[in-house]
């Protein structure tokens, strides 16, 4: 039975056996009890099972996991990754919203951070004001970048979530605005799962 399992729950591994940064997360139920499994993971069971119902479903989110940082996200979401030396970067792409996440050997610092995309934007279409968010069991201060390009409004917010002597790391959450200015309905949903579920290692 566990073997079984296992092998359904790996169809997405990698034969590196380098643990996956996004896996799909399933819903096995075993006759009437049901279980929550992610992507690669093996589910136990206790006791005998004789002739058992077993249905497997895929669940409307994801896990990420980038050994210092994890949550879950909508699974609607491309995933992208970049990495070279000194440099990781992570994004969740939806429709309207995108998750970013970097890793860099150095010190740049938020706001430095927020001058590298202000000046990819024009200084003139941008407008930025300090903030702070609830996001996990940590209140994170950051920089809310407003952009308004060609008609089109959008907000990002970067936040430092960790830095060391020689380490910086941001999440970055950008939203494409509705007409009337407000967050988008998936911006709203996503940044709830994730920081409903967000750890940090």
């Amino acid at each position: 039975m566990l073997l079984l399992l296992s092998n359904v729950l790996l169809f997405g591994q990698t034969k590196n056996k380098t643990p996956l940064e996004t896996k799909s997360v399933f819903e096995v139920q075993v006759n009437s009890k049901k279980y929550t499994v992610e992507e690669g993971n093996e589910l136990e069971i206790d006791g005998e099972l004789k002739n058992p119902k077993i249905t497997i479903k895929i669940l409307d989110k994801k896990k990420f996991n980038a050994g210092n940082l994890q949550f879950q996200y909508p699974s609607n979401f491309s995933f992208e990754v970049e990495k070279s030396e000194g440099y990781s970067s992570w994004t969740l792409d939806g429709n309207d919203y995108v998750v970013m996440i970097f890793d860099l050997d150095e010190i740049t610092g938020i706001e430095s951070f927020t001058d590298g995309m202000i000046s990819s934007f024009g200084e003139e279409n941008c407008r930025t004001k300090k903030i702070k968010t609830k996001l996990g069991d940590k209140t994170l201060s950051g920089i809310q970048l407003f952009v308004e390009l060609v008609g089109q409004k959008l907000t990002i917010d970067l936040y430092e979530y960790s830095t060391s002597e020689n380490n910086s790391k941001y999440i970055v959450f950008q939203d494409i605005l509705e007409e009337d200015g407000t967050s988008t309905i998936e911006g709203v949903n996503a940044f709830k799962m994730i920081s409903e579920t967000i750890q940090y290692n």
